[in-house]
């Protein structure tokens, strides 16, 4: 199926669209900058495209302007708005604001396939970040795993990020983090309908200090759980390279 990156001037729909179908996912960016584009050759007949919303602050798509164009706040507020009939048809949303093109590269190689079938379930966005970096964009829910003891701070643990299961394990062990958890799944279960009538996108961040031990474990432990119960959901470790 098709994809279409969309974002505000800045916010890397050209590079996430460009590492897609590098990937195998043919893509088309559209900035907001004209009118939305009609499917270019190679993507007619492949049905509703699929969307990725690309978001940035607005003081990293200023600095990263596309080349040929004047950079403005008003320029960047027109592009969303011409763009804002999309986002409640979008499944998946990638935070550019501290990625550097590595970094995307990185995050769409860990995108499951699964999210490109065609499917009326939800997809949960799991996403981990650093508190010191800043709150990602356009959340449903945001968590704080600070009041999680730190792995940081044990000797033999500080150099491995919250994916190796030692760091997983420290963090996963402690009563803090298991209710956390159980929030945050209580909290996705209230944005379930079984009607059918849920939107396509759940956002839900998780924040510690540095963004790489306690915040990662806890989105990928959630992830897993909700994956065991069937529902469709991607991991973003926004801060975990940086």
């Amino acid at each position: 199926m098709a994809v279409l990156v969309y974002g505000p001037p800045g916010s890397g729909a050209e590079l996430v669209a460009a590492g897609l179908t590098h990937l195998g996912a043919p893509a088309l960016a559209w900035d907001g900058s004209s009118a939305q584009p009609d499917p270019e050759p190679g993507l007619e007949g492949s049905g509703t495209p699929q969307l990725l919303r690309t978001v940035a602050s607005l003081e990293a798509c200023l600095a990263r302007w596309p080349e040929g164009s004047r950079a403005s706040a008003e320029s960047w507020a027109t592009a969303r708005e011409r763009q804002r009939h999309l986002i409640t048809a979008t499944r998946v949303v990638l935070d550019t604001t501290h990625r550097d093109r590595r970094a995307v590269s990185r995050a769409l190689a860990a995108l499951p396939g699964s999210w490109l079938s065609p499917s009326s379930d939800p997809v949960v966005v799991a996403e981990s970040f650093s508190f010191i970096r800043g709150v990602p964009l356009d959340l449903d829910c945001c968590l704080d795993a600070r009041p999680i003891s730190n792995p940081y701070w044990v000797e033999e643990l500080r150099p491995f990020p919250g994916t190796d299961p030692r760091v997983s394990s420290f963090v996963l062990e402690q009563e803090a983090a298991r209710r956390l958890l159980d929030v945050a799944e209580q909290m996705v279960e209230s944005q379930l309908r079984p009607e059918g009538r849920s939107r396509p996108l759940i956002r839900l961040a998780v924040g510690c200090t540095g963004g790489r031990h306690r915040s990662v474990a806890i989105a990928e432990e959630l992830s897993r759980r909700l994956t065991q119960r069937g529902v469709r959901a991607v991991v973003w470790h926004r801060d975990l390279e940086v």
